[in-house]
């Protein structure tokens, strides 16, 4: 399967191309993500920040303060309001997308439920899938050794 992942903001003002292979990808419950979607998670797939490019437009960005303290830069749509990914300083070598923005979401393999202890209680978490009820320490999926 190619890694090669497009997506882009609701209005089509934005456009961006994922050419490297995500590290990992998550659900994660937090309050600030089913703020952010509008809905019950946030899909997040991590991926090599040097691989992720955007093609047309220009994303604003917001500043908000993480639970772990770590500024997060989160790109969204002037526009439409869209948002499309996430950076932070903590982690120059990646950029989160948010997967609902992806062309085909649905190529998107699930490898973590995070926040969990903040998920509503009528969200269905399967237990073929771990769950870590805060933000679970993420790095062993960036080791490609």
């Amino acid at each position: 399967m190619s890694h090669i992942m497009s997506g882009g903001c609701a209005c089509g003002a934005i456009r961006y191309t994922s050419v490297e292979e995500p590290f990992v990808s998550y659900l994660c419950h937090c309050t600030e993500c089913r703020k952010r979607t509008g809905s019950a998670f946030g899909i997040s797939v991590q991926v090599p920040r040097g691989g992720f490019r955007l093609g047309v437009g220009a994303p604003r960005t917001r500043i908000r303060i993480a639970d772990s303290g770590n500024e997060l830069h989160v790109r969204f749509c002037d526009a439409c309001g869209t948002s499309i990914c996430s950076e932070s300083p903590a982690r120059p070598h990646v950029t989160v997308i948010y997967a609902g923005t992806l062309d085909d979401p649905g190529r998107i393999p699930i490898q973590a439920n995070i926040w969990t202890d903040s998920a509503l209680d009528w969200v269905p978490i399967g237990a073929d899938v771990p769950r870590h009820p805060k933000a679970p320490d993420l790095s062993r999926y960036y080791d490609r050794g």
